[in-house]
């Protein structure tokens, strides 16, 4: 047993001591993989239709149909591109996405060494990489997985704006990645309370903190490189959100809507609401609260991925009661969080260098991830066959010049 022992503790020092990137380059290789593994099962349905009929427009004409949607135009525009160059095929379509979907988990990777360290970095991007919620929008020729690359790299970029506070390269990018997030979803606006609270823990949590905030000049170039960059759609925005709330086809929320969202990300059912039911965000809020105080150098960066995680699924919660604008779809973005979270929470509870909590983290992970994907991709393949592809081909077999149209 001590001959074991030993052996583990040299195999996590060699282990330990390996760069980032090797680690990061097996989980990548595996999101590919098993993103490439469903990328043409389902059919291609409604919305994806209207992404592939769109693209074929010029640029102008793109943005002026857009004008009468209610998303705004950049993914339709980088798509225009992306079919000019690997064609209309059902995987080149979906293809995008699932760049999106890798970069995000590698963005992810960085965004988590950043906070945390790089065991949580490979735990959450792990994760991600099986995320059955990020697996289904990585397939899909919309813009949710463009939505939540750019979540991740907006919060990176500000990650490190607030580290090297005098480098305005970084508060620059950040406001041209936030004004990028606005003409791809609107709800991405959603996350910059989380970014809010991340610098205001970090300059001491009080009222001279929030004065400080705004006093920063970095923080208004920022701010300025978003609202001029978004200001040409600003108009168009607010057209489009008074069109949603004159009527819409979203069904009502319920007490287990936001519950059932945070189930997808795991399985992509609502299994783990019957398990937990409505203490699902509040068991979440709770060991972020303990883990905060009991680990204080990480107590920002717990909190910007809790809220990042929450708040914009509270926020479209309670905006529904009015008119329903809350589809699980819509926090994509908030999928990494979720994953990112599960590492850390592991990652923390299971903290001590000695070999076995260490084992314990790792095996946790494991089934997690193995559970994800064992029952998230077999809901993902069920919920998504529609039956497009067997009618049109029924239609091309049997179709007479002589049929008419109705």
């Amino acid at each position: 047993m001590k001959k074991i022992r030993i052996y583990l503790k040299k195999l996590y020092a060699f282990l330990h001591k390996m760069p980032g990137w090797i680690w990061l380059i097996p989980i990548l290789i595996l999101a590919i993989n098993v993103r490439l593994t469903y990328l043409t099962k389902a059919d291609i349905w409604h919305d994806e239709g209207y992404t592939a009929a769109i693209i074929q427009q010029p640029i102008r004409e793109i943005i002026t149909i857009t004008t009468t949607d209610v998303h705004p135009p950049l993914y339709y525009v980088i798509m225009h591109v992306w079919q000019s160059i690997f064609g209309n095929s059902v995987a080149s379509l979906r293809g995008f996405s699932v760049t999106c979907g890798v970069l995000t988990i590698a963005l992810l990777f960085l965004l988590l060494q950043k906070l945390f360290s790089k065991r949580i970095a490979v735990f959450g991007s792990f994760l991600a990489a099986l995320g059955p919620f990020l697996i289904r929008y990585s397939d899909e020729a919309r813009m949710y997985a463009l939505a939540a690359l750019l979540a991740v790299a907006m919060t990176y970029a500000f990650v490190v704006a607030v580290e090297h506070k005098n480098k305005k390269f970084w508060w620059a990018l950040y406001g041209i990645l936030v004004a990028l997030g606005l003409y791809t979803q609107y709800f991405l606006a959603l996350m910059l309370p989380a970014h809010f609270a991340y610098i205001w823990l970090k300059l001491g949590r009080n009222r001279t903190a929030i004065k400080n905030i705004f006093k920063d000049k970095n923080v208004w170039l920022a701010a300025g490189t978003c609202f001029l960059l978004f200001l040409p759609w600003l108009p168009v925005m607010i057209s489009q959100t008074s069109r949603v709330s004159d009527g819409f086809w979203i069904p009502e929320v319920t007490k287990f809507t936001i519950p059932t969202t945070l189930s997808m990300f795991l399985t992509y059912d609502d299994r783990i609401v019957r398990y937990f039911g409505l203490l699902l965000p509040p068991i979440i809020i709770a060991i972020s609260l303990i883990l905060a105080k009991k680990h204080p150098k990480y107590q920002a960066a717990i909190w910007i991925l809790t809220i990042w995680l929450l708040l914009p699924m509270i926020i479209v919660y309670i905006l529904s009661q009015g008119r329903p604008v809350y589809l699980d779809r819509y926090f994509t973005y908030s999928a990494p969080a979720s994953y990112g979270l599960i590492a850390v929470f592991i990652g923390l509870i299971f903290s001590n260098k000695k070999w076995w909590p260490i084992g314990i983290s790792i095996v946790l992970v494991l089934f997690i991830g193995h559970y994800m994907w064992h029952i998230g991709g077999k809901n993902i393949v069920e919920s998504s066959w529609n039956n497009t592809n067997t009618a049109m081909n029924h239609i091309n077999e049997n179709v007479q010049s002589s049929d008419a149209i109705i």
